[in-house]
């Protein structure tokens, strides 16, 4: 059983590194916007389409992605409420809720040979590559919450840290990762060979203003096989990979843009534009999954 949880947690981790270590090579200002978030803080203008709100998770991909979405998917998303509470030495926490309605299926996939390239570095010499990121997908309803702490320095606020929890209200978050490994086969590493199929449900990914390299901590709700049903043992592995993980690197993109959306919160701005996500495949942006 434990041996079971600890290949599980070594899996969350390696996969979670491997996905943003290419970030700490990223530089420079996009050269396009990406889409507008619209803000209107109150639950009767839920005015977003679920690809414009989870914009930021394709964003922070370092290989290219793709953004699949089941028939008749029906998701609205919306920031419902905005609050400030002021602390001590000008230290500020804004807190401001968030609703995803409708129902459906928002999948960003990663493309296998690069991810494939990314964990392996080139190096075909270990018998399998573990954890790889296979993708992240949203399958339901959401009650999150975005919370954003900073302070105000020489009169302007300054944003430290802002998390992102899918599981406002101790909901169960619809947030799931699925991560596969690879086994060495006649000297390469491919897709189509993938083994170990396992699922993380997420709740919240925090960001953090840093002056070296940009992490991002990540809280796992459980962790299970492919094939297995979530239940105790799920969340009792959940626990260990809290414990172990450590904050993952992320790319400096990403993470300035998660920064600049809480500070676009603290100001109450009524609209965000995101930078181009330039690993988006755009040509499959709008592709249908058909069977999940």
């Amino acid at each position: 059983m434990w041996k079971y949880s600890l290949i599980l947690v070594m899996a969350v981790s390696v996969s979670l590194a491997a996905a943003s270590t290419v970030g700490d090579a990223e530089q420079g200002e996009p050269d396009a916007f990406g889409p507008t978030l619209h803000l209107e803080y109150t639950p009767e203008q839920l005015v977003n389409s679920v690809d414009v709100f989870m914009y930021f998770v394709p964003l922070n991909s370092l290989t290219a992605v793709s953004v699949q979405t089941a028939p008749n998917t029906s998701f609205s998303a919306g920031v419902i409420n905005w609050q400030r509470e002021d602390g001590r030495n000008n230290s500020f926490t804004l807190t401001c809720d968030f609703e995803i309605t409708g129902s459906g299926l928002y999948k960003v996939v990663y493309e296998p040979n690069e991810m494939i390239g990314l964990v392996s570095r080139g190096n075909t010499n270990d018998r399998r590559i573990t954890g790889l990121l296979d993708w992240i997908q949203l399958d339901d309803a959401c009650r999150g919450r975005v919370e954003a702490s900073g302070r105000i320095q020489n009169g302007d606020a300054v944003i430290d840290e802002v998390a992102v929890s899918f599981n406002r209200g101790k909901q169960r978050s619809p947030v799931t990762i699925a991560l596969y490994d690879v086994p060495r086969v006649e000297g390469r590493y491919e897709y189509g060979n993938r083994q170990n199929s396992t699922i993380a449900r997420v709740n919240t990914l925090t960001f953090q203003r840093s002056d070296g390299a940009p992490r991002m901590s990540v809280e796992i709700a459980a962790v299970r096989k492919a094939h297995q049903s979530e239940g105790l043992f799920s969340s009792i592995t959940a626990m260990f990979a809290n414990l172990l993980l450590s904050a993952q690197p992320v790319s400096v993109v990403g993470n300035e843009t998660m920064l600049e959306f809480g500070l676009a919160l603290f100001h109450k701005k009524t609209e965000f534009t995101f930078p181009v996500a330039e690993t988006l495949t755009t040509s499959l942006e709008n592709a249908q999954v058909t069977a999940f």
